[in-house]
């Protein structure tokens, strides 16, 4: 039995037949939207608090840094992550320091 490596915050999403499996532990991710970030949790880590996450900019950074949130996609979480397991390539990264997106 595959165990999740992530805290208790994060859960299923409700459209969770629209995410795609990862491909190294096989388990559909959670997921953790708050208003400062959003990222998956699967069974890939070393524990609940050190665990591979796919990222995406969150509402409030948009606000943040566009004065609005007209262009803020609240499925693309789901995009990043779907994009990398069918590719292996990751489509945002939080990076503040160089770039105050998060």
């Amino acid at each position: 039995m595959s165990c999740y490596m992530c805290i208790d915050s994060y859960e299923l999403p409700p459209d969770s037949d629209n995410w795609l499996e990862c491909p190294v532990c096989m388990l559909k991710p959670k997921t953790w939207i708050f208003n400062n970030g959003e990222c998956t949790g699967c069974g890939c880590g070393k524990n609940d608090y050190d665990h591979f996450s796919i990222h995406a900019e969150s509402v409030m950074s948009f606000h943040e840094n566009d004065g609005h949130t007209k262009y803020y996609d609240s499925d693309s979480l789901r995009k990043n992550w779907n994009h990398w397991v069918k590719t292996g390539e990751i489509l945002w990264v939080k990076d503040y320091k160089n770039t105050g997106r998060w």
